[in-house]
């Protein structure tokens, strides 16, 4: 019987239960040739002639068996559906009476439910799914799609399954396990397939103004981070004041020529770019621990960010202190014009895990000496650390372009803060 597997038991005999089996038929056969009793020894050859066959037929049963696994994307978003599909071809002359295969997704995915039944197409023969008792999505966060079938000679079966991705991360799909059972019922043998998958699931992403960033109101969040990638140095023009515009661009002598405020019209840099800063510690103590929901939250917002940056026409990066798997290093994709810019950021975050390399407020002060001149510099938080405030404080004098956005279960005290600052409450659904 195949270990780790639901599918029943197939019926066969243990090596110990078999050579003593042997034994007696041999101790049949030779009292039947002392005795001279033609009917003892036919009773003890003939079936000492189906175990030598059925032992031949052992070694040969799975070598004439394919198998073959596809997943229809290696790349997918949370909460997106995949289809597995698995190919079992029987290339030899002679019927595999039983074949068990033992197949199953990593931990991360979940089975969706169509009538209480898997979506399943089989060519070839009509079989339904063998019913999994012991599995709970809740619990094991897993699909298995194990089959137990039996193949005629040159039959091919093919069958396709969905998955469901629960979870970010990058995700290795176990080796399949195929027992099959010799003709004769008495033997079975088992192979590991050399079947290797992966699929890497990026974090979800949302709108910012389903995540609760204003972005249509005159002093939102888009407004803001526009302004932070405008050029400060070059004014082109003037414009009427609005509702929510620096004082720092308020041109006065054309407002005293006109009668009324202006506001300069900067000139946007030829290469905006918005560098993302992203704190994987949800405690103030590393020592406490990690706050899983938030931290979630927390790598969804970036994404968000990550993808409206983008679409906006900068040139984007990201940086964290925190690591991946196999990873000494912290997770860092630096700031460049490339189409694929995007993708390289949400892979990153995909692998990204709550390990905290070093202190957020000192990766703060470190990281933007090597940052491009003019980045605006978004901090992404779940906490705002009198360190962390007095380092952003310290940036901001120095000339930086910042936006705080701060993520979590409650609302921090964010007035009196010299840049831009925001705080995102999480999804009742997420």
């Amino acid at each position: 019987m195949a270990h780790g597997s639901w599918l029943p038991p197939m019926t066969n005999l243990s090596p110990d239960r078999m050579e003593r089996v042997v034994s007696l038929l041999m101790l049949m056969g030779v009292i039947g040739v002392l005795w001279r009793v033609p009917a003892l020894i036919v009773l003890a050859v003939l079936p000492l002639m189906v175990f030598g066959m059925a032992t031949v037929l052992q070694r040969r049963v799975l070598r004439p068996i394919t198998y073959r696994r596809r997943i229809s994307q290696n790349r997918a978003f949370v909460g997106e559906t995949l289809t597995v599909t698995s190919e079992v071809t029987n290339t030899g002359r002679l019927p595999v009476l039983s074949l068990e295969i033992v197949d199953q997704s990593p931990k991360g995915f979940q089975k969706p439910m169509i009538n209480d039944q898997w979506s399943m197409v089989n060519e070839g023969k009509t079989q339904s799914p063998i019913p999994n008792p012991n599995t709970s999505d809740a619990l094991f966060e897993q699909v298995f799609f194990s089959q137990l079938l039996s193949l005629k000679p040159r039959e091919r079966v093919l069958q396709h399954f969905q998955i469901q991705t629960k979870r970010r991360g990058y995700f290795t799909f176990p080796q399949p396990l195929l027992t099959a059972t010799e003709l004769f019922g008495l033997f079975e043998t088992e192979r590991h397939e050399n079947i290797r998958d992966a699929v890497l699931v990026y974090p979800r992403v949302y709108d910012l103004d389903e995540i609760g960033i204003p972005t249509r109101t005159p002093n939102g969040a888009l407004s803001a981070l526009r302004r932070l990638i405008e050029d400060p140095s070059r004014t082109i023009g003037v414009r009427d004041y609005q509702y929510g515009d620096s004082f720092r661009s308020i041109h006065w002598k054309a407002s005293a020529h006109r009668g009324q405020l202006q506001t300069r019209v900067y000139e946007h840099t030829s290469e905006p770019t918005a560098m993302i800063l992203l704190n994987v510690m949800t405690f103030e103590s590393d020592w406490v621990g990690v706050d899983p929901e938030v931290f979630e939250w927390a790598v969804s917002v970036a994404a968000s960010l990550s993808k409206w940056a983008h679409e906006s026409g900068c040139i984007i990066g990201i940086s964290s202190n925190g690591a991946a798997p196999n990873m000494p290093e912290a997770i860092q994709v630096r700031p460049r014009r490339s189409p694929d810019q995007l993708t390289h950021v949400l892979e990153a975050l995909a692998v990204l895990i709550p390990f905290a390399i070093g202190r957020f407020d000192e990766f703060l002060i470190s990281e933007q000496r090597s940052l491009p001149y003019g980045a605006a510099l978004i901090i992404i938080s779940a906490m705002l650390t009198p360190q962390v405030e007095i380092a952003l404080r310290r940036l901001h004098n120095a000339g930086k372009r910042i936006v705080l956005v701060i993520v979590g279960r409650q609302r921090p005290a964010l007035d009196g803060l010299p840049f831009a600052a925001y705080y995102v409450g999480m999804l009742d659904n997420f």
